[in-house]
């Protein structure tokens, strides 16, 4: 499970949807190489209209409620990905809409895996914390924090959520990847690549993905199910 963008940033699967659910991201041009030199120009701020008071309760999940201290890192990760994935962060109120999205949908499988008994415990997260560190290196690593403007007990807490994420979609789907899925793809990228090398030489990575892809929309169909029979009140 040592994938460093994805444990980091598991949830970003539901913003990339919603981006491109209602026409602000495109799934083809998603790229953080992407961004106009426009936009690259211009430094990522945040102004006070944009933090939430820690204490101030945002969102309530099936009676439990997601406080600003929570809302203000969420959106502040959520914000950062759009602008890195050159789209437009000039409309707070869709980041806004965006962040409280993930919490809920954070919420709902952080519940739901509970219930089937599915937990991470902090020392389990602060195991693959310390390998994430040493996997990616502790500049990479303090760079990322500075970036999302995470402290270290944010991210291991975010850790957790995550992990439980990817433990919940293991314990839950039941996801196969065919050799035709894999043929299938290569010969895609074969057409936009012919450099791509042979398909004995890119398997494992395609599967990967193709896998990773199925995750994602088993996870979506779950959480849209899961939000039928809850009860979810925005409160800001």
């Amino acid at each position: 499970m040592k994938k460093f963008i994805t444990l980091a940033l598991m949830l970003s699967i539901g913003l990339f949807v919603t981006a491109c659910s209602d026409g602000s991201a495109d799934k083809n041009e998603s790229k953080p190489e992407d961004a106009t030199s426009e936009q690259q120009k211009e430094e990522l701020t945040f102004g006070s209209e944009e933090r939430v008071a820690e204490d101030t309760p945002v969102v309530s999940v099936n009676g439990t409620e997601i406080n600003g201290d929570h809302y203000n890192s969420v959106y502040t990760r959520v914000k950062t990905m759009l602008y890195n994935y050159g789209q437009d962060v000039s409309n707070l109120d869709v980041i806004k809409e965006q962040t409280i999205t993930l919490l809920i949908d954070e919420e709902l499988i952080r519940q739901d895996a509970a219930e089937k008994g599915i937990e991470v415990t902090e020392e389990e997260a602060q195991t693959e914390l310390e390998a994430i560190k040493e996997e990616t290196g502790e500049e990479q690593y303090n760079n990322m924090l500075e970036q999302f403007q995470m402290s270290d007990e944010e991210f291991r807490d975010q850790l957790i959520n995550d992990l439980t994420t990817m433990q919940y979609m293991e314990d839950q789907f039941d996801i196969e990847v065919t050799e035709e899925e894999i043929k299938e793809y290569y010969d895609k990228l074969k057409e936009q690549n012919e450099k791509i090398g042979e398909l004995t030489e890119v398997e494992d990575r395609i599967e990967s993905a193709l896998y990773s892809q199925k995750q994602s929309e088993q996870l979506q169909v779950k959480v849209e199910e899961l939000k039928k029979e809850a009860e979810v009140e925005t409160l800001i």
